[in-house]
């Protein structure tokens, strides 16, 4: 068994687990969740066959079913409060859960029983509670993780043991209060346990449950990854971090790099989205079995649509044949999402642990990839990881192409201390993985932006896999290095596009971005949440700007 049962260790946990047991609430399968969703009054019932329904008990002309939310068609970030957070609010929020359960209990409810992680190294079971009514949502949990059914009930049994409760998820999209008009989600990561209170949308679910085990990792000496890693050919795995738009994903699932990978150099991929590193046992493994992606790219019967379990927040139509099809790319509302099964490429559930770690920022002040050599440094610029505001380069006001968003290490759920991450991070390259700065937006002066397009991209990543790329030292930013022959693998005009320059007014914008970095981890310090060995060396390398800009 992967984890042991243990009494509420929280007055939390005692609340969310005590709710299961109400007469109101029963144990669930798929089935029955297929059954009351495709009856559920605001679900759509497409003529798309779903993705090997059988392997999940459901019957073989099973269809992908669609939920549309109102307003909010993606996660709310300011509904969260952390328990370890709350001080002398405590027995307020403990006061609101409660009443909250007590109305929760009212309702018919459903218990789903399921396993977050696919490897014997980690495994965890997992609890989903919600009204009937939200059975849409509980049956995408199913698909997001695995249910309690084999063969994944199998490999469990003789999975690892964790000293940990059980992650519970209670979840009541029914739930309102007038001081919280956006939601309540609380969350006590020391016992495992969430609930998410007055939020329809799907990824609160699938975020909070990866938060949870993501934070379990740490303590068992794992490194939490929100990022994809795979494989190339046999060398060892390359991991990317970014923000929603960054290039993840696309980096993470290509399959052939535009076309810059020979056929001895098969791409695996475990995952685009989370992860864990285990330090102690040297490898990496997979937290989901299907894929949470975006559908801003899926055009209409695009053939990616059979491997849909579900879809979320898209657009459908009714043909004059009667079919009813899904309407993609971001017609309906930005944020269009699908479940889908990993079978569109070659994956696994695991692998060692990466031999290079790619920190992709939107920053315009990067080129589009520098090597970082100082592993404090490699961790800061994955503490301090940025990406702009705007999403275009054109016919945006430049004073809001200068501001950077800074989110650690791309991972907006962590719920236990940054300064954590940033040991893990360090212990990860101290073993003698590689760290890169990709950015994947634009370089330059915001009044003249060179964009950076996807294909250069990813053939950075064919070279660095292949080890071709030579390195030279950036004299203005002291621990990154440039590469030394950008022209002959990037094309002719590499160097006049993409290579960092002395201009003072280049300078000032690099350092500039780089002070913006220095201010949030020097705040995150002033909080207790951030070490100056991780910060000394961004402040010595904007000494070095500071010395040649001095004369002018």
């Amino acid at each position: 068994m992967a984890s042991v049962h243990k009494l509420p260790g929280s007055p939390w946990r005692a609340i969310i687990e005590s709710a299961m047991y109400a007469n109101s609430v029963k144990n669930t399968n798929l089935n029955e969740l297929y059954e009351f969703s495709i009856k559920q009054p605001e679900v759509i019932v497409t003529t798309e066959p779903m993705y090997k329904p059988e392997m999940y008990g459901l019957p073989s002309d099973a269809k992908v079913l669609v939920s549309n939310d109102g307003r909010i068609v993606g996660r709310t970030a300011k509904a969260r409060r952390l328990v370890r957070e709350m001080g002398k609010d405590k027995d307020m929020y403990l006061t609101i859960l409660r009443e909250a359960i007590y109305n929760f209990n009212k309702k018919p409810s459903f218990v789903l029983e399921g396993i977050v992680g696919l490897h014997p190294d980690f495994m965890m079971k997992a609890y989903l509670i919600s009204p009937q009514t939200d059975a849409k949502n509980m049956l995408d949990w199913a698909f997001n993780f695995t249910p309690w059914m084999k063969p994944w009930t199998d490999t469990y049994a003789k999975s690892r043991v964790l000293d940990e409760p059980d992650i519970m998820v209670l979840a009541d999209q029914d739930w309102s209060h007038p001081d919280y008009p956006d939601g309540l989600i609380i969350v006590d990561e020391m016992q495992n346990c969430i609930a998410i209170l007055g939020l329809r949308y799907f990824g609160e679910r699938k975020k909070g449950t990866l938060t949870l085990a993501w934070t379990i990792g740490v303590r068992h000496n794992m490194v939490a990854c929100h990022g994809g890693i795979k494989t190339i050919g046999n060398s060892t795995p390359i991991a990317v971090f970014g923000l929603s738009g960054s290039g993840k994903s696309s980096i993470t699932n290509s399959h052939d790099h535009e076309g810059t990978l020979r056929s001895d150099e098969v791409v695996t991929v475990i995952h685009d989205d989370a992860f864990l590193i285990d330090l102690d046992n040297n490898f990496t493994v997979a937290i989901e079995p299907s894929l949470f992606d975006k559908t801003d790219a899926i055009k209409y019967d695009d053939p990616l649509i059979k491997y849909f379990y579900s879809a979320q927040n898209v657009a459908i139509t009714k043909r004059p044949d009667g079919q009813v099809k899904i309407v993609c790319e971001d017609v309906r509302n930005n944020n269009g999402r699908c479940i889908k099964s990993r079978d569109m490429f070659n994956y696994a559930d695991s692998c060692e642990r990466p031999g290079k770690v790619i920190w992709l920022q939107k920053d315009p002040s990067m080129p589009p990839i520098t090597k970082i050599k100082n592993n404090w440094l490699a961790v800061a610029m994955g503490a301090s990881l940025s990406t702009m505001r705007a999403k275009g380069v054109e016919n945006v006001d430049p004073k809001e192409l200068e501001k950077l968003v800074i989110e650690p290490f791309a991972n907006p759920f962590r719920v236990f201390p940054l300064l954590w991450d940033c040991q893990q991070f360090y212990k990860l390259f101290q073993t003698g993985t590689e760290c890169y700065i990709m950015n994947t937006y634009a370089f330059g002066l915001a009044g003249g932006l060179i964009d950076i397009p996807k294909n250069l991209s990813l053939s950075i990543v064919t070279e660095l896999k292949r080890g071709t790329i030579e390195w030279r030292d950036w004299k203005a930013f002291p621990g990154l290095q440039v590469p030394k022959n950008g022209k002959e693998l990037f094309g002719q005009d590499y160097d006049k596009k993409y290579k960092p320059s002395r201009d003072e007014k280049y300078l000032a914008y690099l350092r500039n971005r780089m002070q913006d970095r220095i201010n949030f981890l020097s705040n995150k310090r002033e909080g207790g949440d951030m070490d100056s060995a991780i910060i000394d060396p961004i402040v010595a390398a904007r000494a070095v700007i500071d010395h040649i800009l001095s004369p002018l």
